[in-house]
């Protein structure tokens, strides 16, 4: 058994719960410093007193043993309690009575910082700038107090990994020849880049390893990776190539080592983080390097379904590159996605990115774009497209013409989208009193509110001073991460059940305008009633029978063009307080609580089904095969897309059976890339393999699906998303 297989089996099994156990009874609510400060060192006690685990024959080191007394659910799993405020209180009595309330909670996490900062600097390096910048005597106490909180979260996170290399050592003494070897060359990278920068490419791994290790503790959750090719592409140097394939391979493991645990509805740990792979350099030269083909290869050895691997496919990267990651894509590796590079560039650069910064982007959670440490685009809201519509439609049906309708319902959407931005802007300029001391205008506004000011997960009782030294302009400006001190400004905007509401216009455009079967009163009656009777039963299958989206038929991708691009051009008219551009997305996850909560809807859904993933067609509805989908979506304009567009087809793998199935799927991608298709997420999957899945998991261990944004194995999700991944093919 090679290490790579040997950590693997370690990996799925859980070896590191031996080490884990309950947080110890710790506090710093009562300590005599500032919310930011407490809550740093709520962190660096985590550091110190976390049980240290080396597994045998690990390379890279680094876990997270403390978790929440209430582990374990009915199926005998851990159950992680993942927020560093559940665990060391750090809000005190003067806080909630000066913020109204306590929300030490409020964090979005959806970040990606610029892990390349730790790798050039080091830690001591962090530590002394944050130092050297307390010195400037124009900075206010919430500076000061930020600065300080990085100080004591880097001190923490440098104790903890002298403790690796004191364990290593310790480790050393009673171990045989080559493992004793392996102990001390890891006590000595510990050693070392708990102060200095590192120089050679496991260093490097091991550093970075650390440092997201640190902010997930901190955030507890999707603090995603960014361009790793590209960050330690410089670090490899005259590293043998088989050791750093090694070295790669163990890094994934690591992405993956609390992989045994429960901490999500999804029935699996929620690390669901993203690696972002190839695309161009911030010069506009190819980025593909050695290390880019290294994750391939690592990826086709461990086959796990996260880290998620999003692919930047651009014009000027090797041809390898695509089809290397085809060879994976047609054996089943649902967890790799593929970017147009070209055209992201482009419409990032068209909505006011600097060129440089948007030839860098990468990759939060759920597929949306990010340029890692410069900006984060995580957001300004979300409006649901279906539900808009169902509530216009509950309170007027008396459009004579379709156009009329539509034309209505663009002014809804207008009038959505203003106040959405409006609020955004609102509490951007109470965040911005707060980060720049004028603290007696904050709280004005929290005393006429009633509650603390906050956006989007944003919250001044919730400071991440680790994570905010890996963005650049934190340090620099002695502001936390929350307060969008990085020099990018924009943010996102997707909107979500985009394919329900095209549905569902093109459904009363055919039954009640074209053929004039019913009338909207008819219709929205028996929405409400969910197709009761059989009437309704009639009604609903003359209206599923009706055209679809993702057909290549332009009686509905007309519908979908207009009312789409409407609202991406409607949210670019937009700025945020700080001047950014509000980029345009379409985006839906979470397909099954988010349908859970959606009445019936007029193209024949019932209530309470799931919805489709973002333009992915509704289960049942793609006719004309995955061709016709990628069509559908290539007819939408792609310089208005700058943030999340996801297209996820699922592929029959006989479709790829044989030795041209790698060939047949780069045609497919690269043509729809060519008439200006933006993203594809695709599931190469066996429906029969997942009915029997579900009555022989054991047998079928290793069976990825891709959800939305997330891959998972299929045997440990729950039923209810099993059946609905099951139905997307049937």
């Amino acid at each position: 058994m090679t290490r790579t297989e040997f950590l693997r089996e370690q990996t799925i099994n859980g070896a590191n719960k031996c080490c884990r156990t309950p947080l110890p009874q710790m506090s710093t609510a009562d300590e005599p410093f500032s919310l930011t400060e407490r809550k740093a060192l709520a962190l660096k006690k985590i550091f110190d007193n976390m049980p240290i685990y080396i597994g045998e024959q690990e390379l890279i080191v680094g876990t997270r043993t403390f978790y929440s007394p209430n582990s374990g659910n009915e199926d005998g799993h851990d159950v992680f309690g993942y927020g560093l405020y559940t665990h060391i209180p750090y809000i005190n009595e003067k806080d909630k009575e000066l913020f109204g309330c306590d929300q030490s909670y409020r964090n979005r996490t959806h970040f990606t910082p610029d892990f390349s900062i730790i790798l050039d600097k080091g830690i001591d390096g962090i530590i002394r700038e944050a130092e050297k910048k307390k010195n400037d005597t124009s900075l206010h106490s919430a500076n000061i107090e930020f600065l300080s909180g990085v100080i004591i979260a880097y001190s923490g996170l440098k104790a903890l990994i002298i403790r690796y290399a004191d364990k290593a050592l310790e480790l050393s003494e009673n171990a045989c020849k080559d493992a004793k070897k392996e102990l001390l060359e890891i006590a000595r990278i510990c050693r070392k880049i708990s102060a200095e920068r590192p120089e050679s490419f496991r260093e490097a791994v091991q550093l970075l390893w650390f440092a997201h290790l640190g902010t997930i503790i901190e955030s507890f959750e999707f603090i995603n990776y960014g361009r790793l090719d590209v960050i330690l592409g410089k670090f490899l140097k005259d590293t043998e190539r088989d050791e750093a394939q090694q070295i790669i391979e163990c890094l994934l493991l690591k992405m993956y080592d609390q992989a045994d645990l429960v901490t999500t509805y999804l029935g699996k740990y929620a690390a669901q983080l993203v690696v972002t792979l190839g695309g161009v350099l911030p010069n506009g030269e190819n980025a593909v390097n050695e290390v880019t083909m290294m994750f391939l290869n690592a990826v086709d050895k461990i086959r796990l379904p996260e880290p998620e691997f999003n692919l930047r496919i651009s014009s000027k990267n090797p041809p390898e590159f695509l089809d290397r990651a085809a060879e994976l894509t047609v054996s089943g590796c649902n967890f790799v996605s593929y970017y147009n590079d070209d055209r992201f560039v482009e419409s990032l650069a068209g909505a006011g990115v600097p060129i440089e910064y948007a030839r860098d982007y990468g990759f939060d959670l759920c597929q949306d774009i990010n340029i890692p440490g410069k900006g984060d685009f995580w957001r300004v809201g979300s409006p649901s497209l279906a539900a808009v519509l169902m509530d216009m439609l509950k309170t007027r049906r008396d459009f004579v013409t379709f156009d009329e309708l539509i034309n209505a319902f663009k002014q809804r959407m207008s009038e959505i989208i203003k106040n959405v931005v409006s609020q955004f802007v609102e509490d951007e300029k109470h965040l911005d009193n707060y980060a720049n001391g004028r603290l007696a205008e904050y709280f004005d506004a929290v005393k006429y509110e009633k509650k603390p000011v906050d956006r989007a997960g944003n919250s001044p009782m919730a400071p991440l001073p680790l994570l905010s030294a890996l963005f650049h302009g934190c340090i620099e400006t002695a502001t936390d991460v929350a307060f969008e001190p990085y020099p990018i400004k924009a943010k996102g905007m997707f909107f979500g059940t985009a394919t329900e509401a095209v549905n569902s216009l093109a459904a009363i455009k055919k039954t009640v305008y074209d053929e004039k079967l019913y009338t909207l009163d008819e219709i929205y009656s028996a929405c409400e009633s969910n197709f009761e009777g059989n009437a309704g039963e009639v009604m609903r299958s003359i209206l599923w029978n009706c055209p679809k989206w993702a057909n290549d038929d332009d009686y509905v991708d007309m519908i979908a063009k207009d009312v789409l691009e409407f609202c991406l051009r409607e949210c670019s008219k937009y700025k945020t307080y700080f001047g950014g551009s509000i980029l345009g997305g379409i985006h839906q996850p979470h397909p099954v609580p988010t349908g859970a909560n959606l009445m019936a809807t007029p193209e024949g859904r019932l209530a309470g089904s799931p919805v489709a993933v973002t333009l992915t067609p509704e289960s049942g509805t793609m006719k004309n095969g995955p061709t016709a989908v990628l069509c559908s979506a290539a007819k939408l304009e792609p310089s208005l897309i700058q943030w999340n567009f996801c297209v996820m087809v699922n592929y029959y793998a006989s479709v790829f059976k044989g030795n041209d199935g790698k060939e047949a799927f780069k045609t497919l991608l690269l043509g729809y890339f060519g008439a200006g298709g933006m993203q594809h997420q695709p599931n190469v999957l066996d429906v029969e393999e997942l009915k029997k899945a579900q009555l022989d998991p054991d047998g079928y261990k290793d069976l990825i699906v891709r959800l939305w944004g997330v891959s998972a194995h299929f045997v440990d999700l729950p039923k209810e998303l099993q059946d609905e991944m099951i139905a997307r093919f049937e």
